[in-house]
């Protein structure tokens, strides 16, 4: 295994599966312990630790609704008392469905963006302090390229998605003097449960959209994620990064 995260410890959010599985076991190749937290799905999350281990990593599964600040913290908690700390973050959870701005109720509003956009404002604050201490951190969020292009029926998922952005530009501002980088990746069109539900015309209508003619793979935004996250990246900050085979460029 390459050692170039080795004596790190990663965070990441909605990893029982998808992106975050996926990049679980990137950042674990990378010599990096990690904290895989899932929400609903605790045997997948398992899974992924079962994973890493058997690869000759190091990983342990933290069940959390990250939208809940009491159970962050208590995240954070297992991290710092199971591996000494946090030093890569990388928010990955999300919530998604499709829905009309005129039929969607306020309390569904609310709980999409606790999830997709508060979620990270809790967690960043919670492990920043460890990385002040040592002067070093990497923050990774995960926005979309629907923060940039627009999509119908999904106004409070690229509405959340873009204040990512927003919030990863601030908070890199804020950290950069102290060692610490915060970036973002912008999937495109990924095969994951999301995707799942869609007929297969409308995923073939996708990848007709998508120059480099396939859907991606939650390892492309990994290998992305794991770079960010590593000593090679330490002069990039408050960017995002487009991950979408093209998606984007019509």
């Amino acid at each position: 295994m390459s050692q170039e995260l080795a004596g790190k410890t990663a965070l990441v959010t909605g990893a029982s599966r998808g992106i975050g599985a996926a990049i679980a076991r990137e950042l674990a190749a990378a010599g990096a312990r990690v904290v895989v937290n899932y929400y609903t799905h605790p045997s997948l999350a398992r899974a992924v630790v079962e994973a890493i281990r058997a690869a000759g990593g190091e990983a342990e599964a933290f069940g959390a609704n990250v939208a809940d600040p009491s159970q962050v913290q208590g995240l954070v908690a297992f991290a710092v008392s199971r591996f000494g700390g946090v030093d890569i973050l990388v928010n990955n959870a999300g919530v998604h469905h499709h829905q009309p701005v005129e039929e969607l109720t306020l309390d569904e509003w609310h709980r999409l963006m606790a999830v997709n956009l508060t979620a990270p404002f809790i967690l960043s604050q919670y492990v920043l302090p460890h990385m002040r201490r040592q002067r070093w951190g990497r923050i990774i969020n995960i926005s979309s390229i629907d923060a940039f292009a627009g999509t119908a029926v999904e106004a409070h998922y690229g509405a959340s998605k873009a204040g990512i952005v927003g919030f990863t530009r601030a908070l890199a501002l804020e950290t950069a003097s102290q060692g610490i980088t915060v970036n973002a990746v912008a999937p495109g069109s990924i095969e994951t449960d999301m995707l799942a539900v869609n007929s297969e015309e409308r995923r073939a209508a996708l990848v007709a959209h998508i120059p480099v003619g396939r859907l991606g793979r939650p390892e492309d935004i990994a290998y992305v994620v794991r770079f960010l996250a590593s000593p090679r990246a330490e002069w990039i900050t408050g960017q995002v990064i487009h991950v979408n085979g093209g998606e984007g460029l019509f």
